[in-house]
């Protein structure tokens, strides 16, 4: 698309190729309008100025031809009385010297030719013809009559050549304005115009040509106003432009979000149905019967999917619980519970139900081995580098007894004295930037008759809300607890979840959350009215961490 821009008066910028001429131009058109009206009015001024002045001059003539009459009349009467012709002879051929004269008589009293001069004028000539009585000296008598006759060629003449000058006038007028429209319409009407049509067709085919605008009259503003025109023009078609751009940009967009929400779809499809493979892995809670007198778990990744574990298994009178909280969330934490659970079933299919910390320590090792962990990276930063937050807790249905060991896990323990948390050791297993764990401590506990034991993932406790906007934190947790100890396990982590969400209130979730709640079977009574009853064999309760 180009701009070219053109002047009304003289040099053209970008002149496009010659376009047809009109059939007819202005320039003719106004000639044959105007012309023979001008000429009319020329020949009819020029007419009437002839008339006038043959008019005239013809009034003249009838009037020096009656005093010229007059005289001579009244200079012969007395020769004429007296028939002296050598006195009036002379005297009426002295009319010959009038330049007008053409012939004289002189007639008696009776009529009869006396005397004449000149030639007599032919009928029709349009001779004047003046006669006059001629009276004897007393003033009484008819003495004869005089006739002058002037001719009226002259005047005649000088009208003719009026005539023929107002024609050539015309003439001369007609070819001088002739020339003068055609100039002046070619150079101020004419080719304007044509620079114009000129313009418009390049504009047609969407050349956006200005015209200069030097003139102040109607062109000029004509040129003003197709300038306007052209970038009104210009702007619509960059507009339309534009629009169509954008129409095609969001038809591509439509197009493109319908493939992914196609593609969401199935990847969520996909997710949906990681998510039953997943929930298939998580154990039943009952396999655990009839050790346990009551047994819950919360399971809520954070999307469909999430990187919280939980196995439950119920071997040679022991009670296995584990807990693992991965790392991340979503699609990548669930193939690291895969990978856990994977190799978690490995160690007890070789070991059968060893002791909490070696669960952990080799889980640890099957860690990282299984993904990479314990050789070099070659690739600098792709390698893995996840892990995993476990506790294990062993239920001895024959000692009554709890083990547990946690690397990043605690167990809580609610009972008739309240609430209290043994800590797990602060370490991860797996990573591959962290060491191993080293040694884990495992705790003994001695179930009372009464006593739940709860182990969740970080997720639980990491919910901001509040008045303040703080974490609910693990002694809002404990408090939690010690509420509702009244409360079956299902209904209490029931009562828990709607706690939590009110404390978060708008906020969003931020984790995964698990929690397993589990209460062995216990024989007899809680001993000095303690409903749990017993006593705990470790003393590494501590008090919940905020």
């Amino acid at each position: 698309m180009t701009e070219k821009r053109e002047t009304l008066t003289g040099a053209v910028i970008g002149r496009p190729p010659a376009a047809g001429a009109p059939k007819r131009s202005l320039a003719a058109k106004l000639f044959r309008r105007t012309l023979p009206v001008v000429m009319l009015i020329v020949l009819l001024i020029q007419g009437s100025i002839a008339w006038i002045t043959w008019t005239d001059q013809r009034r003249a003539l009838e009037r020096r031809a009656g005093v010229l009459t007059d005289l001579t009349a009244a200079a012969i009467a007395t020769p004429l009385w007296y028939l002296d012709r050598t006195v009036f002879e002379p005297q009426v051929e002295a009319l010959i010297s009038d330049r007008g004269f053409r012939y004289a008589r002189v007639l008696n009293d009776n009529d009869e030719m006396l005397f004449e001069t000149g030639t007599p004028p032919e009928a029709g000539s349009g001779a004047i013809t003046v006669s006059r009585e001629i009276i004897e000296p007393q003033g009484h008598i008819k003495a004869g009559t005089l006739e002058v006759v002037f001719a009226t060629d002259e005047l005649n003449r000088i009208a003719i050549l009026q005539v023929a000058t107002a024609a050539f006038a015309v003439l001369l007028l007609t070819g001088a304005l002739s020339i003068t429209v055609q100039f002046a319409m070619r150079r101020l009407v004419v080719q304007p115009l044509g620079r114009m049509l000129r313009a418009m067709r390049q504009v047609e085919h969407k050349s956006w040509t200005t015209l200069d605008e030097p003139a102040d009259d109607e062109l000029g503003q004509a040129a003003a106003a197709f300038n306007r025109m052209v970038a009104g023009l210009r702007a619509g078609d960059d507009a339309r432009r534009l629009l169509e751009a954008l129409q095609d940009a969001q038809a591509a967009l439509v197009e493109k979000n319908v493939e992914l929400e196609t593609a969401n779809h199935q990847v969520m499809e996909s997710i949906r149905y990681a998510r039953r493979i997943q929930e298939g892995i998580l154990p039943d809670p009952t396999v655990l019967a009839p050790a346990m007198a009551d047994v819950a778990l919360l399971w809520e990744p954070l999307d469909v999917v999430g990187g919280d574990y939980c196995w439950m298994e119920r071997r040679d009178g022991k009670c296995l619980i584990l807990l693992a909280d991965c790392t991340g969330h979503g699609v990548p934490g669930a193939f690291m519970t895969l990978v856990v659970a994977s190799e978690l079933q490995a160690i007890l299919d070789v070991a059968g139900v060893p002791e909490p910390d070696q669960i952990l320590g080799a889980l640890d090792r099957r860690l990282r081995m299984r993904l990479r962990q314990d050789r070099p990276d070659p690739g600098g930063r792709d390698a893995s580098d996840d892990g995993v937050d476990a506790a294990v807790c062993i239920y001895d249905e024959a000692t009554g007894t709890i083990a547990f060991a946690g690397a990043g896990l605690s167990l809580t323990v609610v009972g008739p004295d309240g609430v209290s948390s043994i800590t797990g050791v602060r370490r991860s297993l797996g990573y591959r930037s962290l060491p191993p764990p080293g040694r884990i401590p495992v705790h003994l506990h001695q179930v009372r008759p009464g006593e739940s034991f709860h182990l969740w993932t970080d997720g639980v406790t990491d919910h901001v809300g509040g008045p303040s906007r703080r974490l609910f934190g693990r002694r809002r947790m404990a408090a939690l607890l010690a509420t509702h100890a009244h409360l079956p396990l299902a209904e209490r982590l029931q009562a828990l979840t709607v706690a939590l969400d009110e404390w978060r209130g708008t906020e969003v979730r931020r984790d995964d959350m698990t929690m397993v709640a589990f209460r062995p079977q216990t024989a007899g009574p809680p001993a000095g009215g303690d409903p749990a009853g017993g006593d705990p064999v470790t003393n590494s309760s501590n008090a919940p961490n905020p």
